[in-house]
């Protein structure tokens, strides 16, 4: 006799972008990640420690275009490392305990929203085995995927289980707040 498991998880419904940015939103058709600059710091800073593949958790919050209903904005606002984490040259595993840091984390309407990773001196795309690992955990549709070369600063971010590619976009979220990357970090 086998068992079959389906997910039961009920459908999030995300809020709508707030109304300071809607047009811009609208008028670009694609969704973007936007990440506060501590957060950009605190990850180069934490794959910078260490010349092999290390990792953690993303958290912050996903906007829906108030007219589709569709994503349309991600907000990365914290950021938890797997510090336990087993790192070779080309592969990372990490523990069950980065979870729990990303959701000491969490803020009320706060959600893990992805996952990042380094390719030291490799260049930043996704694996195969980054796909997977995507697809397995980080399936939402808002999920981001961040692949970090800590050596240049080559970045690239993927969407969703079907690992769409991204692109970095303005903090749509708050008006007068500077966005994109600190300096040398980034395009």
């Amino acid at each position: 006799m086998g068992i079959k498991w389906t997910d039961a998880t009920p459908v999030l419904k995300l809020p709508p972008l707030p109304a300071c940015d809607t047009a811009s939103a609208l008028a670009s058709g694609q969704v973007d990640a936007w990440i506060e600059r501590n957060v950009d710091r605190q990850v180069l800073a934490h794959l910078r420690t260490r010349p092999v593949e290390q990792g953690g958790l993303l958290v912050g919050r996903a906007f829906a275009d108030p007219v589709t209903g569709l994503l349309a904005h991600v907000r990365i606002t914290g950021s938890a490392p797997a510090d336990e984490a087993e790192g070779t040259a080309f592969s990372l595993r990490m523990g069950t305990r980065v979870w729990q840091a990303a959701q000491a984390l969490l803020g009320p309407e706060d959600l893990i929203v992805g996952w990042y990773h380094s390719h030291p001196g490799l260049s930043a795309f996704f694996s195969d085995t980054d796909r997977q690992t995507q697809r397995a955990f980080f399936n939402n549709p808002y999920s981001i995927g961040w692949v970090i070369d800590p050596t240049d600063g080559d970045e690239a971010f993927f969407l969703g289980g079907d690992c769409v590619p991204l692109q970095r976009g303005p903090d749509r979220c708050e008006v007068g707040r500077q966005a994109g990357p600190p300096d040398g970090f980034g395009a």
